[in-house]
C-alpha cells in the first residue's frame, strides 16, 4: 500500500479502512468554519439586535404598542354610575332584561327576586354593593366563592346592564317567600349604610 492508502487494521474480523473524506465534504467543513469568522462579529458584536432573542424582545415591544394604541379613551370625566342610569331611566331594556333574568337568573335568584341559592333582590341588604355599578361588576365578573359564575364571556355589556337595571327594579317589590336579609344594608341610592 502506498501513503495514500496505509494498510487496513483489523479487529476481531472488523477491518477498517482509513480512507480520505471526500473533497466535496471538506469544502463544505471549510466553507461553514469561514462562514463562523464573519457570522459570530457581525451578529454578535455589530448587530446583536438581529439575534433570535433580541428580535423578539423588540416583536413583543411593537406588539405592546400596538394594543396601546388601540386601546379606547376612557373619558373618566362621566361617572360610570350616571351614564348607566341614564340609560337606565332611557328605558327600551326591559324586554331583554325580562327574557335574560328568566334564563340566566332565575335559578338561582326565583323569578320574583326572592333569592333561593343566591341572595334575595327585594330587600335593603346587598352583599356586594347596592348600586347599578356593584350589579353590573357582579354580573360581569362573578362571585367564585359563592359559586356564581361570570357572564362576561355569554352576555354582551348591554345585556349585562339591562340585567342590572331589571335588579334595581326588583327592590322594594314583595316576593312569595324572601330569604332572609344578607350583607349591608344600603340607601335608596344603593349605597351602604354605615353601621351606629
Amino acid at each position: 500500500m502506498n501513503d495514500n492508502h496505509p494498510e487496513p487494521h483489523d479487529f476481531d474480523g472488523i477491518v477498517e479502512q482509513d480512507n480520505e473524506l471526500p473533497r466535496w465534504w471538506l469544502g463544505i467543513f471549510w466553507v461553514t468554519i469561514g462562514f463562523a469568522f464573519f457570522y459570530v462579529p457581525y451578529y454578535h458584536w455589530m448587530h446583536p439586535e438581529k439575534l433570535p432573542e433580541a428580535a423578539l424582545a423588540a416583536e413583543q415591544k411593537r406588539i405592546a404598542a400596538l394594543r396601546e394604541s388601540a386601546k379606547p379613551e376612557v373619558d373618566t370625566s362621566v361617572d360610570p354610575l350616571v351614564a348607566l342610569s341614564e340609560r337606565y331611566a332611557a328605558g327600551g331594556w326591559q324586554e331583554q332584561a325580562k327574557t335574560d333574568y328568566a334564563t340566566y337568573c332565575l335559578a338561582c335568584h326565583m323569578a320574583d327576586g326572592g333569592g333561593g341559592i343566591g341572595p334575595n333582590f327585594t330587600d335593603d341588604y346587598y352583599l356586594h354593593g347596592g348600586t347599578l355599578t356593584d350589579f353590573v361588576r357582579v354580573i360581569t365578573e362573578g362571585v367564585p366563592e359563592k359559586g356564581m359564575v361570570s357572564w362576561k364571556a355569554i352576555l354582551k355589556p348591554s345585556q349585562i346592564e339591562g340585567l342590572a337595571f331589571f335588579i334595581k327594579d326588583l327592590r322594594g317589590t314583595t316576593p312569595a317567600n324572601p330569604k332572609e336579609p344578607q350583607g349591608s344594608k344600603v340607601d335608596a341610592d344603593g349605597k351602604a349604610i354605615p353601621e351606629g
